[in-house]
């Protein structure tokens, strides 16, 4: 249940923020929209690396340390990104 949170708030954070419908959606869509907006290219691409650590460990088995690990992260490249946008 947490991973499916992260990816919701994730995807749901580039779709609110950038009016791309969910169906419009993908790692490639987000890429593009943060690298037009001036957001690096290795941030845009860490905000698509944290979808897949949360995509692949909905399956696999994992430890509380991964959950605190990726919520970090998430946390971090989104108040990352935030600061770009708002300059």
């Amino acid at each position: 249940a947490f991973y499916e949170e992260i990816l919701r708030a994730m995807w749901g954070y580039i779709g609110d923020n950038f009016n791309i419908p969910v169906a419009d959606l993908t790692k490639e869509t987000i890429r593009e929209e943060l690298t037009q907006r001036r957001v690096s290219v290795v941030d845009a691409e860490h905000f698509c690396g944290i979808i897949s650590r949360a995509d692949e460990a909905q399956y696999a088995p994992t430890t509380d340390g991964d959950m605190s690990g990726v919520y970090i992260d998430a946390v971090e490249t989104i108040s990352k990104i935030e600061s770009v946008l708002k300059h």
